[in-house]
């Protein structure tokens, strides 16, 4: 029987480093979406739940979830796991942080630095915190 670290650490390796992580969404909600010409990102909502998460901030992690799971239709294990570590506060944990840092990662605006001055300076908390632990993984 495999532990949650073992679930983590699988998830880790085999889906977000190498960037099949699309393979946690529910594919026909994501569908509609475009299909109906939703032009916004809606990925984003999980790189703004992963930069709560890393900062600790867990009642906005739950909306920014919350969201994720409705719009983005993400497998219900999938969104149970991550709702197990922010409602069991996991996030200081080594395999878990690299998990929010990954899917960071992969949901990452191409623009997020953009946010920093729209945003402010909770937001630009956040994103260093991110990047701090980016750097982390590279070494």
């Amino acid at each position: 029987m495999a532990s949650f670290r073992d679930i983590v650490r699988v998830i880790n390796t085999k889906l977000l480093k190498d960037a099949q992580w699309k393979k946690l969404l529910g594919q026909n909600r994501h569908k509609q979406l475009l299909d109906i010409g939703c032009s916004y990102p809606v990925e984003y909502l999980l790189f703004d739940f992963c930069l709560a998460a890393l900062e600790g901030d867990y009642l906005d992690a739950n909306l920014y979830l919350s969201h994720s799971s409705h719009i983005l239709g993400l497998h219900r294990s999938f969104s149970l796991m991550l709702s197990v570590i922010i409602n069991e506060p996991l996030t200081y944990d080594k395999d878990v942080r690299e998990l929010l840092t990954l899917l960071a990662r992969v949901t990452e605006p191409r623009n997020a630095k953009t946010y920093l001055k729209t945003y402010g300076t909770e937001y630009e908390r956040r994103y260093r915190i991110y990047l701090h632990e980016l750097e982390k993984l590279s070494y």
